[in-house]
């Protein structure tokens, strides 16, 4: 069963996601504070990380954590969804397309609301294991 941790300081949305990943047959682990996040990451390898963006004390918080994951070599390869309504909070153009290695290390990104549909068929794909040719 496919471990994930949802880090979110959206508690009702975190659970609410929660239930639904649980109902789908996944492992789930719900974080709402990002201190110490790292350290829980490599001690507790996840399969996958969904990941907001905006914290209260730090509004890029989840890029800073995305970053640091791609930085440490036992979990640079844990795949990243990041969740955001930062184009809700503020008036920015900001999508999948601005993806990249170094500023935006993820997979994948979905704008909240998120449809939940979408987000299981993205999650199943990422943790599809590579056929290796």
């Amino acid at each position: 069963m496919a471990r994930i941790i949802i880090v979110d300081d959206d508690v009702e949305f975190a659970e609410d996601l929660s239930k639904s990943l649980q109902q789908a047959g996944y492992d789930v682990e719900v974080k709402n504070r990002i201190e110490g996040l790292i350290e829980d990451i490599v001690l507790n390898r996840p399969d996958l990380l969904i990941l907001d963006v905006m914290f209260p004390d730090n509004p890029v918080a989840g890029f800073d954590v995305a970053r640091a994951v791609r930085l440490k070599e036992e979990i640079k390869s844990i795949p990243i969804i990041l969740l955001t309504a930062v184009n809700q909070e503020h008036s920015m153009d900001f999508s999948a397309r601005d993806i990249d290695p170094e500023w935006l290390p993820v997979q994948d990104l979905e704008e909240k609301p998120v449809a939940k549909a979408k987000l299981l068929k993205k999650i199943s794909k990422l943790l599809q294991p590579t056929v290796k040719k």
